[in-house]
């Protein structure tokens, strides 16, 4: 009972604080900018794929640590943390080893402390491995097994601590699944969500996963298909009750798996061709995503909100060449913190570059916003190189049902190889940011 009294009055006196912070600025009209702290250089013998895919949170702080996790070449999952009263990093830690470079982690972390990682397939079982500690890396329990013909997880843990996951998988050709994993339980059996809608041939699905404060799963996806081979059909599906049942964002709900004839579409045609990248939540829960439109000239991005009745959406390209004119927005990762400022970190290049995928123009920027993207301020990130792309960014986010700090993120540097086994190595940068009142 004193236990329960004392985080009761814990979570109090931190509401108490926030507010009181939140009525300060307020009255005298603070304002706040985005700066880097501090980037640092996690390794050298980073995967082409390092820091990728967006829908895989790679980052959580807790407990004054920032845990950090990536792929090593060219299929070797780590995890460290810096701890921040004592400024130190950690030794770095060995999860597990992959097949090829989509192999890369995503994490997240539960009410006790303990950190939950699924890692290693490119069409096959997920590895799947937690701390025997709290707040602490050096030990973890054996590889288990889970998912069907899977690659790209998505992972959040809600408030009674079961875990859920999305990927891509099932038989071909492939869809959007989802496997929750109940506190203590093993992983249910996986069911199937989105459904490309063909018969035959290649598809693939982006499929990132959050919840909100109030339990609500929030899903953004993707269907890309090769009738033409293109992204055609961007989406958003929520689910209520743990995931036992899925809805639009009206309230529909939907039958499974969703097809491209579904009603929980955002952008969809024939003539398009886009990515969506993770989705973040605002303080009223609302969805937000970016979706990369690989088919416009130049190349752009559309941020996408639901403003409680209607699908809003702001084109970012506009904002980059205000800034840095000649060159073209591609993918973002993007979040909100606890004071809902909106960060995008993005990946930029010059407008008459013949590619998407790794090319050497390749740059990072962030894009910050404290009124809901109707106004960014823009700063160059990455150290420019000619030769080697700056690229694969990944923020951390919210994988709990609860607000973030002020987030830190990830990117890649260098070249995409030749293959998905090459042993060609890249350097992983980590970034921290720091917020400052404007003077």
């Amino acid at each position: 009972m004193r236990k329960i009294v004392f985080i009761l009055n814990f979570f109090l006196i931190l509401s108490l604080v926030q507010a009181k912070e939140k009525a300060i600025n307020k009255a005298f009209g603070w304002q706040f900018e985005i700066k880097v702290e501090f980037s640092k250089l996690l390794s050298s013998d980073g995967s082409t794929r390092a820091t990728a895919y967006i829908a895989s949170n790679k980052i959580i702080t807790a407990d004054g640590k920032i845990f950090v996790s990536w792929l090593d070449r060219f299929a070797n999952i780590l995890i460290r943390y810096f701890d921040i009263e004592q400024g130190k990093w950690s030794k770095t830690v060995k999860l597990g080893k992959g097949v090829d470079n989509h192999s890369g982690p995503a994490i997240t972390i539960d009410s006790k402390g303990i950190i939950h990682a699924v890692f290693g397939p490119h069409h096959g079982p997920f590895q799947y491995r937690h701390t025997v500690k709290p707040y602490e890396i050096d030990e973890w329990t054996p590889v288990t097994y889970f998912g069907v013909n899977a690659t790209y997880p998505s992972l959040i843990c809600d408030g009674e601590d079961n875990l859920h996951c999305t990927y891509r998988g099932g038989d071909e050709p492939r869809r959007l699944m989802y496997q929750t994993k109940p506190a203590g339980k093993e992983w249910a059996d996986p069911i199937e969500l989105v459904n490309a809608g063909v018969d035959s041939g290649y598809t693939q699905y982006g499929n990132p996963l959050m919840i909100s404060p109030d339990g609500v799963l929030h899903l953004g996806f993707h269907i890309y298909d090769f009738i033409p081979p293109a992204g055609k059909s961007v989406g958003y599906l929520l689910s209520r009750d743990g995931g036992k049942t899925w809805e639009n964002v009206y309230g529909e709900k939907m039958k499974l798996p969703v097809t491209p004839k579904s009603h929980c579409f955002v952008e969809q045609g024939p003539e398009l061709d886009m990515r969506i990248h993770n989705i973040a939540l605002d303080k009223n829960g609302r969805p937000w995503f970016t979706v990369f439109h690989n088919e416009r000239k130049p190349r752009s991005v559309v941020l996408w909100h639901f403003n409680g009745k209607n699908w809003e959406a702001r084109d970012l390209l506009e904002i980059i060449r205000k800034k840095i004119p000649g060159w073209e927005i591609l993918y973002n990762s993007l979040t909100f913190d606890r004071d809902d400022m909106l960060y995008l970190v993005s990946t930029i290049q010059k407008a008459d570059s013949p590619t998407y995928w790794g090319d050497p123009s390749l740059e990072i920027v962030l894009l910050t916003s404290s009124d809901k993207g109707k106004n960014f301020d823009v700063q160059m990130v990455s150290k420019m190189d000619s030769k080697k792309p700056n690229w694969l960014p990944n923020i951390e986010r919210p994988c709990r049902p609860e607000r973030l700090g002020v987030p830190s993120f990830l990117y890649t540097h260098g070249g995409p190889g030749k293959n998905l086994t090459e042993h060609l190595a890249t350097e992983v940068f980590f970034v921290r940011l720091k917020k400052e009142v404007k003077h």
